[in-house]
C-alpha cells in the first residue's frame, strides 16, 4: 500500500519489497559486470575492439526494444514485467557456466548472451522506475530515488569485490551464475509485492508510432526535461567509451589479478553511496540544478584521472570521486521527469529517456574500443572523461543551474 508521505519510508511494505528486489539484483549485476569483460579479456583473449563490442551488445537492445518497451509497458502490469524478466536472465546468464563446462565458450556466444540480458534488462529498468511513483508518495520521490541509488552504489561496493574474489575461486563462468541466482531471488521477493496497479484495459490504445510520438514529446517539449536528457546522453555516450576500455587498461597496463580489479571498482562505489547521502541536503544548500550541473563536470574530470598515476590507489581515490559526483547528478536527474510527466505516461517517458541516453551507449562503447586499438588506452580514459564533463554544457546553456528546487522545476520553462 502507498502511504500518505508522512511515514518513513522505511515503513512503507511495498517500497522496502521494491527496493529490496532492486538491491539484490543490483548485486548479482554487478558480478557480472565483472565476470563477462574478464572472461572476455582472459579466458577467450579478446582485444580492446572486442571488448567494445561486447559492452555495445549489453547496451545495443536500447535501440531495438526500448520505446516500444516503454508502450507495452504502460498497458501491462508492471510488477509482472519485472517479474517475467528476472526469470528471463537468470536462465540467459546460466547459458554461461553451461557452455563453459560444456568447451562451448566463445565470444560470439558471450556477444549474444550480453545482448539477450540486455533485452530483458531494457524491460525491467523501465518497469522499475515506472513503479517507483507507483509505492512512493509524490513528496517523497527525491529520497526514494536516493534510496535506489543508493542500492546502485552499495552493490557497486559489494558486487566487484564479490566477483573478483569469485572469479579467483571459482573462475569466471561459475561468477555469472550467482548473478543468475541473485535475479531467481530478486523475482521471489518482486512477488511479495502488493500493488494496486489501476486496470490498463482502458489505456490509451492508439497506434504504435503515436504512443511512442507522445512520449517523446513529453520528453522533448519541456525545456527542463529536455536539456537534462541531453546532458544525460552526452554523458553516457563517454562514459561508455571509458567503460570499454577501463577494465583492459586494469588488466594490461596496470597488470592487476581479478582481486585486485574487483577491489578498485568497488572502492569507487564507496564514494557513490556517499553520494547519495548528501545529494538531497547539497541540493538544497547549493540550489537544485546548479548541483546537477557541477556534479556531471566533476564526475567527468575525475573519471579521467585514472590514469595520472599508474597505481591501483591513485585509480580507486579517482573511481571515488567520480561515483560521489555522478550518484549526486542520478539522485536529482531521475525525480525531474516524474515531477514534469503523469504517472500515465511514465513507461513512454522513462522508454523515450533511456533509449536516447543508453541508445548513446554501444556508440561510445565501440569508439572507446576503436579508440583504444588506435590511441592506446590511457589517452582514450582521459578523452572520454573530458568528454563527459563537457555534458554540464546543455545545463548552463539552458540556464538550469537558476533551478533552486524540485517543486520549482515544474513551472520552469
Amino acid at each position: 500500500m502507498r502511504d500518505d508521505g508522512s511515514a518513513p519510508l522505511r515503513r512503507n511494505r511495498s517500497f522496502v519489497l521494491l527496493w529490496s528486489s532492486h538491491s539484490v539484483s543490483l548485486v548479482g549485476s554487478q558480478v557480472t559486470v565483472l565476470a563477462l569483460p574478464l572472461i572476455a579479456a582472459i579466458t577467450v583473449g579478446a582485444s580492446a575492439w572486442q571488448m567494445g563490442v561486447l559492452v555495445a551488445c549489453g547496451r545495443a537492445p536500447y535501440l531495438f526494444v526500448g520505446l516500444p518497451a516503454g508502450v507495452w509497458i504502460d498497458r501491462l502490469p508492471r510488477r509482472q514485467v519485472c517479474l517475467v524478466c528476472a526469470i528471463g536472465q537468470a536462465l540467459m546468464l546460466s547459458v554461461v557456466p553451461l557452455a563453459d563446462a560444456l568447451g562451448l565458450l566463445t565470444f560470439a556466444l558471450l556477444s549474444a548472451v550480453a545482448f539477450v540480458t540486455g533485452a530483458f534488462a531494457v524491460f525491467a529498468d523501465i518497469a522499475m522506475l515506472s513503479l517507483v511513483p507507483m509505492v512512493v508518495p509524490p513528496g517523497r520521490l527525491t529520497t526514494g530515488q536516493a534510496a535506489m541509488e543508493a542500492s546502485q552504489s552499495v552493490s557497486q561496493v559489494a558486487g566487484p569485490a564479490l566477483a573478483g574474489w569469485l572469479v579467483q575461486l571459482l573462475t569466471a563462468p561459475l561468477a555469472v551464475l550467482a548473478d543468475a541466482l541473485s535475479f531467481v531471488f530478486a523475482a521471489s521477493v518482486m512477488a511479495r509485492i502488493r500493488i494496486a496497479e489501476q486496470s490498463r484495459h482502458d489505456a490509451d490504445r492508439s497506434s504504435m508510432w503515436r504512443q511512442i510520438m507522445s512520449g517523446a514529446g513529453a520528453v522533448f517539449g519541456h525545456r527542463v526535461l529536455r536539456y537534462v536528457t541531453l546532458c544525460t546522453t552526452t554523458h553516457i555516450l563517454f562514459f561508455n567509451a571509458f567503460t570499454a576500455v577501463f577494465v583492459l587498461y586494469l588488466v594490461h597496463d596496470l597488470e592487476l589479478n581479478p582481486s585486485a580489479v574487483g577491489a578498485v571498482l568497488a572502492a569507487g562505489a564507496v564514494g557513490g553511496l556517499g553520494g547519495t547521502m548528501v545529494a538531497v541536503r547539497l541540493s538544497a544548500y547549493i540550489g537544485f540544478g546548479r548541483t546537477m550541473a557541477a556534479a556531471i563536470a566533476v564526475a567527468g574530470l575525475s573519471s579521467a584521472l585514472v590514469v595520472v598515476t599508474r597505481t591501483a590507489s591513485s585509480v580507486a581515490c579517482a573511481q571515488v570521486l567520480m561515483w560521489f559526483a555522478l550518484q549526486i547528478y542520478n539522485v536529482l536527474q531521475v525525480p525531474v521527469r516524474y515531477a514534469l510527466t503523469p504517472e500515465v505516461m511514465h513507461g513512454r517517458v522513462n522508454a523515450t529517456i533511456r533509449t536516447t541516453v543508453w541508445g548513446m551507449a554501444p556508440l561510445g562503447a565501440l569508439l572507446g574500443g576503436t579508440a583504444g586499438n588506435l590511441v592506446g588506452l590511457g589517452t582514450t580514459l582521459v578523452v572520454s572523461g573530458v568528454g563527459a564533463a563537457l555534458a554540464s554544457c546543455w545545463l548552463i546553456a539552458a540556464r538550469i543551474t537558476r533551478v533552486h528546487d524540485l517543486e520549482e522545476v515544474i513551472s520552469y520553462q
